[in-house]
């Protein structure tokens, strides 16, 4: 017989019913008197025993209010122990119930509405992991709709700091299998990787109706849960090839070839949503504004062939008789958003304030940036460009790499001869970035830089 819970006696709180209840608690609907605010208190069943497990359990609390204000994070208010040792979560209260409760009203949801929550989703546990945090049980129970529709990332009931070690194990029995990454059935210690494949699976179960694997639970033989575990993940019917290639990515069983980290996921689902125009400004500044907003509305930037990595700064062994002078390579008419640059000794044109969010490459096919602004946070800004002879779009990266008008521009010395007087851009990374936008007949590139392991902070390079 189901039995309805007591709620606590908690000071300053008035409990009421039951919102939800679970293996290992259950959440209530509360007031605080005080504020007069309506709350969701989440109160465990199990007892803490001893001084260190009250330690532990508070340590996890902070940690998750130090999320407190993403706006993607559930809000935890305060934390405690009832006077008969539970432990219990003071959280902002969320109306719209959980995805859990969506997927079974709507059933599965169109792609584009889980390729926009599922980008800020991984933003917010991008944030998460960046603070040293492991979520460890993200599934659609777990992911919470406030009254405006926003959805939040809730319960870290089983959240430690990553230094925790011993303390940080945590069983199978404690997770969803269903949506737990293959490595935790081999007790492998909590990971990053974990967190990226459990929320994967989430939006393919949202975007597709049904989960990326068919896991046996309870097993009933092991041979049959390895091969569950290792069944590759079949694409979603009608879903965009790359919503497809971005969630099949972070779902690989083998955790060493995941999608890195989640700012990475972030980034491959930011791809695929349109981007906002800027908004509309009474100031003398519209006519400025309104021409930077004809470059950004356009879609993403996309490039046929491979990303290139670890561009070195050294120009290619082509022959001098093979590279054109810097008046035969870059025609009279700069490429959109780049301008001739003063002095006729460094090739390349001059880019007016060009920077970018991650890039993301798609299936070795699909190249896209997110165009943000410089004095913003981003990760990449362009110090140089040129034009891209006819043919380029078709070349994979390592092929255009070998170009002369690459080799010859996108180097270290380009990169240091365009820093602003007083900044040193030593050491950093350099990639480049094909694009045709604003230019249909014929393709360009950036020439991209950042600080190795960091972000640039602001503009770090001359415009003109």
């Amino acid at each position: 017989m189901h039995v309805t819970p007591r709620p606590p006696v908690i000071p300053g709180l008035t409990l009421g019913a039951p919102l939800g209840q679970g293996g290992f608690g259950t959440v209530f609907l509360a007031r605080q008197d005080r504020l007069q605010r309506d709350v969701a208190v989440k109160v465990d069943n199990r007892v803490l025993q001893t001084d260190r497990d009250r330690e532990r359990f508070l340590r996890e609390a902070r940690a998750a209010a130090r999320l407190s204000g993403h706006p993607h994070v559930v809000n935890v208010y305060d934390a405690g122990v009832t006077v008969d040792g539970r432990p219990y979560i003071v959280m902002e209260l969320c109306t719209g119930g959980s995805l859990a409760d969506v997927l079974a009203r709507r059933g599965r949801l169109p792609a584009h509405e889980v390729i926009e929550m599922g980008a800020r989703l991984a933003d917010a546990l991008a944030r998460v992991h960046n603070l040293g945090i492991l979520h460890r049980d993200i599934k659609p129970a777990n992911i919470l709709v406030n009254g405006f529709g926003t959805v939040k990332l809730a319960d870290f009931g089983l959240a430690a700091i990553l230094d925790a070690h011993a303390e940080s194990t945590v069983t199978v029995g404690a997770l969803s299998p269903y949506y737990a990454a293959p490595e935790v059935f081999a007790h492998a210690a909590p990971s990053p990787q974990g967190d990226i494949y459990s929320l994967a699976a989430t939006l393919y179960m949202l975007a597709s109706g049904a989960r990326p694997r068919d896991i046996p639970w309870p097993a009933q033989s092991l041979d049959g849960l390895i091969a569950a575990l290792r069944a590759p993940v079949s694409p979603i019917e009608d879903a965009p090839p790359a919503l497809n290639a971005a969630l099949l990515n972070a779902l690989a069983a083998d955790s060493s070839r995941r999608t890195t980290n989640a700012a990475q996921l972030r980034d491959e689902l930011d791809g695929l949503r349109p981007i906002r125009p800027l908004p509309t400004v009474s100031t003398n500044r519209v006519k400025v504004l309104k021409a930077a907003a004809a470059v950004v509305v356009v879609p993403a930037l996309v490039a046929g062939g491979f990303l290139l990595r670890g561009l070195t700064g050294t120009a290619g062994t082509t022959t001098q008789a093979s590279q054109p002078t810097a008046a035969a390579a870059a025609p009279a008419a700069a490429p959109p958003g780049m301008t001739a640059c003063a002095g006729s000794d460094i090739n390349g044109f001059c880019v007016q304030d060009k920077c970018f969010g991650g890039l993301v490459n798609i299936a070795d096919v699909d190249i896209k940036a997110r165009p943000t602004d410089c004095g913003a946070e981003h990760s990449w800004q362009a110090f140089t460009g040129t034009w891209l002879p006819k043919g380029a779009e078709d070349m994979t990266g390592t092929a255009i790499a070998k170009l002369p008008e690459v080799s010859r521009v996108c180097t270290a010395a380009v990169m240091t001869a365009r820093t602003v007087p007083g900044q040193s851009t030593d050491g950093w990374e350099i990639e480049i970035l094909p694009s045709k936008t604003g230019s249909p007949d014929r393709s360009y590139l950036y020439c991209l830089a950042k600080p190795k392991g960091g972000e640039p902070d602001g503009s770090v390079f001359v415009t003109g």
